[in-house]
C-alpha cells in the first residue's frame, strides 16, 4: 500500500514544529517501541497539539517512517564516530580495543532501553516504510563497521558482527542479563577465533 507524502511546511515556525514532532516520535520509538507512537503521545512529548500531528503527517506509518529515518541517522552518526576513533589509532591499537569500537557502533546509547530498541527493529516488518528506512540506515552502519574492521586488518564482514551483537542482545534481554556485557563476551569469542 503506497503512503501519501507528508505535508512540507512553508514557514520556519511550522518547519520547527514538524521537526519537533519527528524528534518526539523518534524518542518514543527508541524508548517505548513502535506501538507507543500515537498522535496524542507524540504531541505531548513535542509540546504541540494532537491536530498538528495529523496536519503534518497523513498517517502514523509516515510518522513512524520519518522517526525511523531519524533514529537510523543518529545510529549511523554514532557508528561513524566509532569508526573515526578507531582509525585514529594504529591497526594494532585498534585490534586491542576492537570489541569496544564495534559495540559502540552496534548497540544503542546507554539512555536507550535495549528491549525497546530491539522491539523497534523487529517491528520494522510491520510497515514497509519503516523497513525501508532501516534497510537504508543499515547500509551506513555496515559501512562504518567495514571501516573499523578494515583498519584492524580483520577479514570479518559487518553482517557477522551485527548478527553476533544482536543475537547476544536478544539473549541478554530474554534471560535478564546485561546487554553490553553479554554482547562484549560473545564478540570477544568471535574476534579470538579470527585473530
Amino acid at each position: 500500500m503506497a503512503e501519501k507524502a507528508s505535508r512540507t511546511p512553508k514557514s520556519v515556525k511550522a518547519q520547527i514544529t514538524r521537526a519537533s514532532l519527528v524528534v518526539a516520535a523518534a524518542a518514543i520509538l527508541r524508548s517505548h517501541g513502535p506501538g507507543a507512537v500515537t498522535y496524542r503521545r507524540v504531541a505531548e512529548w513535542a509540546g504541540a497539539s494532537s491536530s498538528s500531528v495529523g496536519y503534518y503527517f497523513e498517517s502514523i506509518s509516515q510518522l513512524l517512517y520519518e522517526a525511523a529515518e531519524h533514529n537510523m541517522t543518529l545510529w549511523g552518526q554514532r557508528a561513524e564516530k566509532a569508526a573515526l576513533d578507531a582509525e585514529a589509532l594504529t591497526p594494532e591499537e585498534c585490534r586491542r580495543n576492537l570489541d569496544m569500537f564495534l559495540l559502540r557502533a552496534c548497540l544503542p546509547e546507554g539512555f536507550v532501553v535495549p528491549a525497546a530498541h530491539y522491539a523497534q527493529l523487529i517491528a520494522a516488518a510491520e510497515s514497509d516504510l519503516v523497513t525501508h528506512a532501516y534497510q537504508e540506515g543499515r547500509k551506513r552502519l555496515d559501512a562504518a563497521l567495514k571501516r573499523i574492521l578494515a583498519h584492524a586488518e580483520l577479514p570479518i564482514e559487518p553482517p557477522l558482527v551485527t548478527a553476533v551483537v544482536d543475537g547476544a542482545a536478544v539473549k541478554a534481554i530474554s534471560e535478564g542479563y546485561d546487554v553490553t556485557d553479554t554482547a562484549q563476551r560473545l564478540l570477544r569469542d568471535l574476534l579470538k577465533a579470527v585473530m
